[in-house]
């Protein structure tokens, strides 16, 4: 089943050559010749190539990529190399074998000795990379002594943090699954239902209409903030619940969002506090404008929390989307992050507040997020599973 909605006639091929010119001014920039990349959202923005199969997939690709954008990366699933793989993926020159499942962590001798093979004949020597294992790159410096290794993951993130238009195209899609999902989740919630049941229906949602991978599921029913996995636990008449989920769509751009339900009429102090948490988050989005440092968003959302007498979010309030559920700008205190980013057109962002209710000695958490495009007027929210 698809819907031209969720399934945007967007030109991958375009999008790949779009981001290949960034990444290889950045390296130019940069000084470095290759890349090593073993994280699945990495090598999916550098090459196109989906290398996400289970959720621990750091484990089991690599790329190495050039500044001529030209690729190869290495797959668990082959014993032969296979030379141009895909017609889409001009610059995917070849796929190398590497040890079966999880080679990085359970065969890290094989793993360094077929990078150091396919850098020796890149010659390769000014390299960055991601997330190599220490051992690992000990032994590939080891053997390859006139390489420079660099760690680059923080610099690839904030290469990535501003969205093409196609990648924001994407993300959206993946929203209209997403926001879907959890609007059909939340309206089939009855009493003597569990939590599983609700995650259920949204999966099927996701999974019919082409999300390519579920990141998380949630539901917190009766659990304090940090306990948010379903266990069978039952709904109740006029209680919260909330679920948070996520999915990859099309080209693997994600969405991450959360939504509070309640089963009948919840008590008079729940329905204040959720009607507070509200208001809460539309002053952050209100505050969410193109200039605007991401730490004067957080302190917008939990001061109006905080005037209210109502506990604040006790985690960030937000962050980046995109290839990853998330990724930068954080959204957090200024003393919580490395560099308090100030919010620019074509950054893609969540904002999850949160607060909580004591009611008769049972806590109640309450949640609610979006995800939003930033452009030069505001935001413009994603996770619309409609057509307006």
């Amino acid at each position: 089943m698809t819907d031209p909605q969720t399934h945007p006639g967007v030109d991958l091929r375009a999008l790949n050559d779009r981001r290949t010119t960034r990444l290889t001014g950045w390296m130019s920039d940069a000084g470095l010749d290759h890349l090593v990349l073993t994280g699945p959202d990495h090598i999916r923005y550098a090459t196109g190539y989906r290398a996400q199969l289970v959720s621990e997939s750091v484990d089991w690709y690599a790329a190495i990529v050039g500044t001529d954008g030209e690729a190869e990366v290495f797959v668990p699933f082959t014993d032969i190399a296979a030379p141009e793989p895909d017609p889409a993926l001009p610059g995917l020159r070849r796929l190398r074998p590497a040890p079966s499942w999880a080679p990085a962590a359970c065969q890290p001798g094989q793993w360094a000795r077929s990078l150091t093979t396919a850098l020796s004949t890149r010659h390769a020597r000014r390299v960055g990379y991601d997330a190599l294992d220490a051992d690992i790159l000990h032994d590939v410096a080891t053997d390859l002594p006139g390489i420079r290794f660099r760690p680059c993951a923080a610099d690839l993130f904030a290469l990535r943090a501003v969205k093409d238009p196609l990648e924001i195209a994407l993300v959206e899609a993946a929203c209209r699954i997403n926001a879907a999902a959890l609007d059909l989740a939340v309206d089939s919630a009855d009493t003597g239902m569990h939590d599983h049941d609700l995650l259920a229906v949204a999966a099927a949602h996701q999974h019919r209409f082409g999300a390519e991978f579920l990141t998380h599921s949630v539901c917190n029913v009766r659990k304090a903030s940090g306990g948010w996995f379903a266990d069978g636990a039952p709904l109740k008449e006029g209680e919260p619940f909330f679920l948070d989920i996520g999915c990859h769509g099309r080209g693997g751009y994600a969405s991450d969002a959360a939504r509070t339900g309640f089963v009948g009429e919840p008590p008079a102090a729940i329905a204040r506090a959720w009607q507070h948490l509200l208001t809460a988050y539309q002053e952050g989005q209100n505050a969410a404008r193109p200039g605007v440092r991401c730490s004067v968003i957080h302190e917008t959302i939990n001061a109006y929390l905080a005037r209210h007498k109502l506990p604040v979010t006790p985690y960030g309030t937000g962050h980046g989307v995109g290839l990853r559920c998330c990724e930068l700008p954080s959204i957090n205190a200024a003393d919580r992050m490395d560099s308090d980013a100030v919010l620019r057109p074509g950054h893609v962002i969540a904002l999850e507040p949160e607060t909580a209710v004591d009611h008769h000695g049972t806590l109640f958490v309450l949640k609610v997020e979006d995800n939003f495009a930033v452009t030069e007027a505001g935001l413009r929210r994603l996770t619309r599973h409609d057509c307006a």
